[in-house]
Protein backbone atom coordinates (compact mmCIF):
# COMPACT_ATOMS: atom_id res chain seq x y z
CA UNK A 1 0.00 0.00 0.00
CA UNK A 2 1.53 3.27 -1.07
CA UNK A 3 0.81 6.67 0.40
CA UNK A 4 -0.46 9.41 -1.87
CA UNK A 5 2.11 11.95 -2.92
CA UNK A 6 2.20 15.34 -1.23
CA UNK A 7 0.98 17.01 -4.42
CA UNK A 8 -2.03 14.70 -4.61
CA UNK A 9 -2.80 15.26 -0.94
CA UNK A 10 -2.61 19.03 -1.25
CA UNK A 11 -4.80 18.90 -4.37
CA UNK A 12 -7.41 16.97 -2.39
CA UNK A 13 -7.22 19.51 0.45
CA UNK A 14 -7.56 22.37 -2.03
CA UNK A 15 -10.56 20.67 -3.61
CA UNK A 16 -12.20 20.09 -0.22
CA UNK A 17 -11.57 23.70 0.76
CA UNK A 18 -13.11 24.90 -2.51
CA UNK A 19 -16.12 22.59 -2.03
CA UNK A 20 -16.64 23.82 1.53
CA UNK A 21 -16.57 27.44 0.36
CA UNK A 22 -19.06 26.67 -2.41
CA UNK A 23 -21.28 24.82 0.07
CA UNK A 24 -21.17 27.82 2.39
CA UNK A 25 -22.23 30.16 -0.45
CA UNK A 26 -25.00 27.77 -1.53
CA UNK A 27 -26.26 27.47 2.05
CA UNK A 28 -26.38 31.27 2.37
CA UNK A 29 -28.25 31.60 -0.93
CA UNK A 30 -30.72 28.88 0.09
CA UNK A 31 -31.31 30.56 3.45
CA UNK A 32 -31.90 33.86 1.65
CA UNK A 33 -34.35 32.17 -0.76
CA UNK A 34 -36.20 30.47 2.09
CA UNK A 35 -36.45 33.62 4.21
CA UNK A 36 -37.58 35.70 1.24
CA UNK A 37 -40.34 33.20 0.44
CA UNK A 38 -41.36 32.85 4.09
CA UNK A 39 -41.53 36.61 4.69
CA UNK A 40 -43.48 37.05 1.44
CA UNK A 41 -46.00 34.42 2.53
CA UNK A 42 -46.43 35.94 5.98
CA UNK A 43 -46.76 39.44 4.52
CA UNK A 44 -49.42 38.31 2.03
CA UNK A 45 -51.33 36.40 4.71
CA UNK A 46 -51.20 39.38 7.07
CA UNK A 47 -52.44 41.77 4.40
CA UNK A 48 -55.22 39.39 3.39
CA UNK A 49 -56.31 38.95 7.01
CA UNK A 50 -56.34 42.71 7.56
CA UNK A 51 -58.31 43.34 4.37
CA UNK A 52 -60.80 40.58 5.18
CA UNK A 53 -61.34 42.05 8.65
CA UNK A 54 -62.37 45.27 6.89
CA UNK A 55 -64.66 43.29 4.54
CA UNK A 56 -62.44 44.21 1.61
CA UNK A 57 -62.89 41.90 -1.32
CA UNK A 58 -60.65 43.36 -4.01
CA UNK A 59 -61.01 42.91 -7.72
CA UNK A 60 -61.07 39.11 -7.38
CA UNK A 61 -64.19 39.27 -5.17
CA UNK A 62 -63.16 36.26 -3.09
CA UNK A 63 -64.17 37.26 0.44
CA UNK A 64 -67.05 35.12 1.70
CA UNK A 65 -67.59 37.39 4.73
CA UNK A 66 -68.83 40.34 2.67
CA UNK A 67 -72.63 40.68 2.95
CA UNK A 68 -74.42 39.51 -0.22
CA UNK A 69 -75.99 42.91 -0.91
CA UNK A 70 -72.58 44.59 -0.84
CA UNK A 71 -71.12 41.80 -2.97
CA UNK A 72 -73.78 42.37 -5.65
CA UNK A 73 -73.12 46.12 -5.65
CA UNK A 74 -69.35 45.53 -5.70
CA UNK A 75 -69.69 43.07 -8.59
CA UNK A 76 -71.59 45.74 -10.55
CA UNK A 77 -68.85 48.28 -9.83
CA UNK A 78 -65.93 45.96 -10.66
CA UNK A 79 -67.26 43.88 -13.53
CA UNK A 80 -70.78 44.83 -14.44
CA UNK A 81 -72.63 48.05 -14.93
CA UNK A 82 -74.03 49.89 -11.92
CA UNK A 83 -77.65 50.79 -12.62
CA UNK A 84 -81.05 50.90 -10.97
CA UNK A 85 -83.86 48.70 -12.23
CA UNK A 86 -87.04 50.38 -13.44
CA UNK A 87 -89.03 48.05 -11.20
CA UNK A 88 -87.65 49.82 -8.10
CA UNK A 89 -89.51 52.73 -6.57
CA UNK A 90 -88.04 56.20 -7.02
CA UNK A 91 -86.83 56.22 -3.40
CA UNK A 92 -85.26 52.77 -3.81
CA UNK A 93 -83.45 53.86 -6.98
CA UNK A 94 -82.10 56.93 -5.19
CA UNK A 95 -80.99 54.80 -2.25
CA UNK A 96 -79.26 52.30 -4.55
CA UNK A 97 -77.45 55.12 -6.38
CA UNK A 98 -76.27 56.48 -3.02
CA UNK A 99 -75.10 53.00 -1.96
CA UNK A 100 -73.09 52.63 -5.17
CA UNK A 101 -71.46 56.01 -4.57
CA UNK A 102 -70.71 55.34 -0.89
CA UNK A 103 -69.29 51.88 -1.59
CA UNK A 104 -67.12 53.19 -4.40
CA UNK A 105 -65.83 56.21 -2.48
CA UNK A 106 -65.13 54.09 0.61
CA UNK A 107 -63.24 51.57 -1.53
CA UNK A 108 -61.00 53.96 -3.44
CA UNK A 109 -58.56 56.64 -2.43
CA UNK A 110 -58.39 60.05 -4.05
CA UNK A 111 -55.25 58.92 -5.92
CA UNK A 112 -56.97 55.81 -7.36
CA UNK A 113 -56.81 56.01 -11.18
CA UNK A 114 -60.51 55.11 -11.59
CA UNK A 115 -61.78 57.43 -8.86
CA UNK A 116 -62.62 60.41 -11.09
CA UNK A 117 -64.33 58.50 -13.93
CA UNK A 118 -66.10 56.23 -11.43
CA UNK A 119 -67.44 59.11 -9.37
CA UNK A 120 -68.49 60.92 -12.56
CA UNK A 121 -70.50 57.92 -13.73
CA UNK A 122 -72.06 57.23 -10.33
CA UNK A 123 -72.92 60.92 -9.94
CA UNK A 124 -74.65 60.80 -13.33
CA UNK A 125 -76.65 57.79 -12.11
CA UNK A 126 -77.64 59.62 -8.94
CA UNK A 127 -78.60 62.80 -10.77
CA UNK A 128 -80.81 60.81 -13.15
CA UNK A 129 -82.33 58.26 -10.77
CA UNK A 130 -85.86 59.44 -11.64
CA UNK A 131 -85.31 58.60 -15.32
CA UNK A 132 -85.95 55.19 -16.85
CA UNK A 133 -83.01 52.84 -17.21
CA UNK A 134 -82.88 53.43 -20.96
CA UNK A 135 -82.87 57.24 -20.61
CA UNK A 136 -80.25 57.04 -17.85
CA UNK A 137 -78.06 54.82 -20.03
CA UNK A 138 -78.15 57.38 -22.85
CA UNK A 139 -77.31 60.28 -20.53
CA UNK A 140 -74.53 58.43 -18.68
CA UNK A 141 -73.00 56.42 -21.56
CA UNK A 142 -69.99 58.70 -22.04
CA UNK A 143 -69.01 58.64 -18.35
CA UNK A 144 -69.59 54.87 -18.15
CA UNK A 145 -67.38 54.25 -21.20
CA UNK A 146 -64.56 56.19 -19.53
CA UNK A 147 -65.06 54.34 -16.23
CA UNK A 148 -65.24 50.95 -17.98
CA UNK A 149 -61.99 51.61 -19.88
CA UNK A 150 -60.28 52.50 -16.61
CA UNK A 151 -61.57 49.32 -14.92
CA UNK A 152 -60.39 47.15 -17.80
CA UNK A 153 -56.95 48.77 -17.76
CA UNK A 154 -56.71 48.20 -14.01
CA UNK A 155 -57.71 44.53 -14.34
CA UNK A 156 -55.16 44.09 -17.15
CA UNK A 157 -52.48 45.76 -15.04
CA UNK A 158 -53.29 43.44 -12.14
CA UNK A 159 -53.17 40.41 -14.42
CA UNK A 160 -49.77 41.40 -15.85
CA UNK A 161 -48.38 42.10 -12.37
CA UNK A 162 -49.59 38.70 -11.16
CA UNK A 163 -48.05 36.96 -14.15
CA UNK A 164 -44.72 38.78 -13.63
CA UNK A 165 -44.70 37.91 -9.92
CA UNK A 166 -45.39 34.25 -10.68
CA UNK A 167 -42.57 34.21 -13.26
CA UNK A 168 -40.12 35.75 -10.77
CA UNK A 169 -41.19 33.27 -8.11
CA UNK A 170 -40.84 30.34 -10.52
CA UNK A 171 -37.33 31.46 -11.51
CA UNK A 172 -36.29 31.79 -7.87
CA UNK A 173 -37.71 28.34 -7.09
CA UNK A 174 -35.93 26.75 -10.05
CA UNK A 175 -32.68 28.38 -8.98
CA UNK A 176 -33.19 27.06 -5.45
CA UNK A 177 -33.86 23.57 -6.81
CA UNK A 178 -30.63 23.70 -8.83
CA UNK A 179 -28.75 24.84 -5.71
CA UNK A 180 -30.20 21.95 -3.69
CA UNK A 181 -29.08 19.52 -6.39
CA UNK A 182 -25.59 21.08 -6.59
CA UNK A 183 -25.35 20.96 -2.79
CA UNK A 184 -26.16 17.23 -2.80
CA UNK A 185 -23.46 16.57 -5.42
CA UNK A 186 -20.89 18.55 -3.43
CA UNK A 187 -21.75 16.76 -0.18
CA UNK A 188 -21.42 13.40 -1.96
CA UNK A 189 -18.02 14.41 -3.33
CA UNK A 190 -16.84 15.36 0.16
CA UNK A 191 -17.96 12.05 1.60
CA UNK A 192 -16.34 10.15 -1.27
CA UNK A 193 -19.60 8.83 -2.72
CA UNK A 194 -20.21 9.26 -6.44
CA UNK A 195 -22.92 11.74 -7.37
CA UNK A 196 -26.09 10.59 -9.08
Amino acid sequence: MSLPSMDAYSDREKYEQHVKQELHMIDNDLKDWFLTRRIGIEKAQGMRKQLESLNATGLAMNNADVPPTQMVLWNDIVQGRPDMEDSLSTDAREMKAEKYMKLFKDSTTVQHPCRIPGVAYLRCLHENFKETSQARTKKCMYSFTSFDACRKALLKQQSVAMENAMTRQDLADRRAKAMFERRAVLLDSLSGQPGQ
